[in-house]
């Protein structure tokens, strides 16, 4: 998979999906920056980071991705792929509902996911060596280019959705004692059932995890 390496960017998110949108790179491939000036979080959000954090992007094929994986999920899917990563290397993070790593009980990254015809587009950010207040860092060695070497690996051999859904569903439990937003609404996730599509169903409502 080619990948694209900035000293700089704005946001590796918007970089890809803009190149993406106008087929000026082949897909798959990833771009990474050492510093991120205007990252792109959930619900029109910053994402803000030092130099030396993981700011990265990856564009696959939507065909590309495991056959039994919902468009709904896919926020999920690919946060979760990163949470394997670092617990393979021995962090004890988790992924709360849908897209965010967190450290015991602070965020220290996040996934945001776009869809572009027919590509998938999901940028992934991890403090590894700084945060701003009230968030996390990672709490053990990694370097961005052997993280995102690493991410790549999976992102290229993915485990079936079904697969991730098994063990992920275990896990959702820690997010029951968060919230989530839907649109500007703060919705609590204590009485928050996880769909096998990745959706929630809270109450009568249907919380779709796509970001």
């Amino acid at each position: 998979m080619k990948i694209y390496a900035f000293d700089s960017l704005p946001s590796t998110q918007v970089w890809l999906t803009e190149m993406a949108a106008k087929r000026e790179v082949d897909l798959p491939c990833a771009v990474i920056a050492k510093m991120q000036t205007e990252g792109v979080g959930s619900r029109r959000n910053r994402w803000i980071g030092k130099r030396g954090n993981f700011f990265a992007s990856v564009a696959t094929l939507q065909k590309d991705l495991p056959s039994d994986l919902p468009l709904a999920a896919t926020s999920i899917f690919f946060a979760y792929l990163m949470k394997s990563v670092l617990e393979e290397m021995g962090s004890k993070c988790w992924l709360k509902w849908p897209n965010d790593i967190y450290l015991k009980e602070r965020k220290i990254g996040g996934c945001i996911t776009a869809k572009k015809g027919d590509a998938i587009i999901a940028g992934i950010g991890v403090n590894i060596v700084d945060a701003p207040h009230g968030f996390g860092v990672l709490e053990i060695e990694a370097s961005p280019s052997e993280l995102l070497e690493k991410f790549l690996e999976k992102v290229e051999n993915p485990p079936l959705w079904k697969q991730i859904f098994s063990n992920y569903s275990l896990e959702f439990e820690k997010s029951k004692n968060y919230s989530t937003h839907v649109g500007d609404e703060t919705v609590e996730l204590k009485g928050a059932v996880l769909q096998e599509d990745g959706s929630l169903k809270i109450g009568q409502r249907r919380v779709v995890s796509l970001r």
